[in-house]
């Protein structure tokens, strides 16, 4: 009797690995979500909405209820310039905006304010006649809440203020004040006392009297003469002396 070794027998044909066969879905089985990529994909559009949010809260002024909810003074915001050349660096902040101090405005319900972009810088515009009483310096209390307001929105800005005040070329002012320059001085010194009471810095501000000598509109109108007689809070640019 012969002993059969493994080279005396026949060999099977290896047959080929069988190809996966997809499994039938059970009954109430869907199988794959062919939607579940809009997780990740909504996971990075909150990213970026993040990313936007904290670049828009870097700008000057930084809202107060903002900081309390980062934890953080706002020396920390900062603008990130990207570069494929230079490192991530931080960059000053830009000049307080027209657009956004006129939405702070009319968030008060401040429409008698007006504000101008000026080379110099934001120029925020309060009506004499509407602020102050015909002739005086005092200011009325209108006045003193709107000039409130718009404290708690300045003493966060980082610019130099120049307060400075206007008349038209008839106005002369009550009994103590010899010429119209005195009457422009009083009323943008109220202002700038009302500031400071409101924790605008005093370091940051200064004054001065233009009386009649830089009209916006005609003095041949009467209602050039009125929008003449002003109080401008000129926000100024960086680098620009008070």
């Amino acid at each position: 009797m012969t002993e059969e070794t493994s080279e005396s027998r026949p060999r099977r044909p290896v047959e080929p690995p069988a190809e996966p066969r997809e499994r039938p879905a059970k009954d109430g089985d869907p199988g794959p979500d062919p939607d579940a990529w809009m997780v990740t994909f909504s996971d990075l559009l909150t990213l970026l909405m993040t990313f936007f949010v904290l670049i828009f809260a870097s700008q000057d002024p930084v809202d107060e209820k903002l900081r309390e909810a980062f934890g953080q003074s706002s020396g920390v915001f900062g603008l990130f310039r990207l570069s494929l050349f230079q490192d991530i660096t931080v960059t000053p902040r830009q000049d307080v905006s027209q657009d956004r101090v006129q939405v702070f405005l009319d968030e008060i319900g401040a429409t008698d304010i007006d504000v101008k972009q000026e080379d110099q810088g934001l120029v925020i515009t309060l009506p004499s006649d509407t602020f102050f009483p015909p002739g005086r310096a005092e200011l009325n209390d209108r006045a003193r809440r709107r000039i409130g307001e718009l404290a708690k929105y300045l003493r966060f800005t980082k610019h130099d203020i120049r307060l400075e005040g206007h008349t038209d070329n008839q106005e002369t002012g009550a009994p103590g004040f010899t010429n119209p320059y005195d009457l422009s001085l009083a009323r943008a010194n109220a202002v700038l006392q009302l500031l400071q009471r409101n924790q605008v810095a005093p370091a940051r501000m200064s004054l001065t009297a233009y009386g009649p000598l830089r009209p916006r509109y005609t003095n041949l109108s009467r209602a050039g003469r009125e929008r003449n007689r002003r109080v401008d809070i000129v926000i100024l640019n960086r680098g620009r002396a008070p």
